[in-house]
Parts: C-alpha cells; structure tokens; sequence
C-alpha cells in the first residue's frame, strides 16, 4: 500500500465516502477504463490498474484505516520525534503530550495530529524498550495517560490504539481489564452521541402529543 497515492481522489470521492458510494464510483469508472471495453487497451490498462488498487484498498475497513492513518500522517512528517532511549523517557514524552493537550480546547483539537502524537509514542521502538523494562506500574501508568489523552478521538481511533495499548499491558490483568472498561463506556459515549439528537427528537414528539391527548 502507498499512502503517497490519494485513492479517494482516484476514485473521485470524499474522504468519508461509505461502502455504497465506492463499489459505485469503481463500477462507473471500470467501465470506461477497462482494457477490454476501452477503444486504446494499452492507454487504459494503467488507468485501470489505479482505479482497482484504489478500489482494493478502500473497500477492505482494515485496509482502509491502515491506509487513511498513512494518508493523513503525510502532512505531519516534519513533526516525527527522536526515538526514546530508555523506557522512562517514554513515560516522560507521554507525560509531556498529557500537559501540552489538557491546555488546549478539545473541541478545536486536530484529530489527525492528535492520533499522530500518540501513535508516535507507541512506536514499534518504544514498546519494546517498555517490554524489556517490564514494569507494570509503569506500563499502566502510560496506558492510563494515553487513555486521558485520547478522550477527544473517536470510538474508530480509540479501537486502533487500545490494540497498541494490549501490545504494552501483555499479560497483565489489571492493565487489560482497564483497556476493556475503557473501551466498553467509550462504546456507549459514541452510540449516546450518535443517537442523542434522534431520541430528544423522539421524546419532544412523545411530550407534545401527550400534552394534545390531555387536552
């Protein structure tokens, strides 16, 4: 996969396109381009070959995220850290983002550079220097930063990084079990703000035709 290739602009949709609008935009676009309906075959061919390894990657969701964190990463290339050398200093970076972000407004926060930042500290590099350590009072300390952290993310985004985060805990019960809890009331706080507008809805009509019977 080469994140450097927008697929979404390949297949001319927007970046939150769903599953229906890109089985569509690949339909539409496959039908000019393909060698076998095309009047040029070997014009078409790599037009063809794009559209359908944009098509590949997007239509698979692991793909998908796997691509889309690579995509949007591009733009904070000149932001990457140096490689921690100890697993305190990882405690301490973490520690050190915790500071910088509680004093910024979550509702204008960059989502994109946020999950950056902390996918940053959960390099490969930096968790196996917390591995080697292995010291759960610690491991459990970032995790517990992290989850503070990445309260301003979506469920999506949380999901991906509670699988780094079980990569920290390994086997420890009460770090797991933290990361399950978590991710559980994250769960019901996404649902309740997806559905919240619908059900006040809902409830308004309930009310107001409750009161019209009564009268």
């Amino acid at each position: 996969m080469k994140a450097g290739k927008n697929h979404y602009q390949v297949l001319g949709i927007p970046v939150n396109a769903n599953l229906s609008e890109i089985k569509k935009a690949y339909r539409k676009l496959a039908l000019v381009f393909h060698p076998d309906k095309h009047p040029d075959p070997q014009i078409a061919l790599p037009k063809f070959n794009e559209i359908k390894e944009a098509y590949q990657v997007l239509v698979d969701p692991t793909s998908r995220r796997a691509y889309d964190r690579e995509f949007h990463f591009q733009k904070y290339q000149d932001k990457i850290q140096p490689l921690a050398s100890e697993a305190d200093e990882v405690l301490q970076l973490t520690k050190e983002l915790w500071a910088k972000l509680k004093k910024q407004d979550p509702f204008r926060m960059d989502q994109d550079l946020l999950y950056f930042e902390i996918s940053q500290l959960l390099n490969t590099h930096n968790i196996r220097l917390l591995n080697n350590r292995a010291n759960p009072i610690m491991d459990r300390e970032i995790i517990q930063y992290l989850m503070d952290i990445a309260m301003a993310l979506s469920f999506e985004k949380k999901q991906d990084l509670a699988k780094v985060w079980e990569l920290i805990a390994r086997d420890q019960d009460e770090s797991l079990d933290l990361i399950s809890n978590y991710l559980k009331h994250a769960q019901i706080w996404s649902l309740w703000d997806k559905y919240k507008m619908p059900a006040a809805m809902g409830l308004a009509i309930i009310i107001c035709l409750g009161i019209y019977l009564l009268r």
